[in-house]
């Protein structure tokens, strides 16, 4: 019975219940950014992962609505531990069907024309 207890001990000693530990801001609030756009980096050791946004830009030589063209804007890079990256895909598996019972499939989009083309 000793055996059983110092065993389950030794299983949970290392373990934090992160839903009893203080969650705190920095004094200057927390960064924030717009993503459409996700790529991905990685090492043995970890996940990078590079968030940016799709954009229309103006050209620089004529600088109208009518003269624009694409860029992807880099915004922010995470970098994760590999443990991490798989309780976020865990995590976002459940949020996605989540959603997706409530609100349908999530279906590729698809940009349309311009007006008057």
């Amino acid at each position: 019975m000793a055996s059983e207890q110092s065993k389950r001990k030794s299983q949970t000693e290392g373990f934090v219940d992160l839903a009893k530990v203080p969650l705190e801001e920095p004094e200057g609030g927390v960064f924030e950014a717009y993503s459409n756009v996700v790529n991905m980096n990685w090492t043995p050791y970890d996940v990078r992962m590079r968030f940016a946004e799709l954009l229309q830009v103006p050209d620089d030589d004529r600088p109208t609505w009518e003269n624009q063209h694409g860029i992807v804007l880099e915004r922010v890079a995470v970098t994760i531990p590999w443990h991490q990256a798989r309780l976020l895909r865990d995590m976002l598996d459940g949020l996605i069907k989540n959603y997706e019972q409530l609100n349908g499939e999530l279906k590729p989009l698809k940009l349309p024309a311009r007006p008057g083309t």
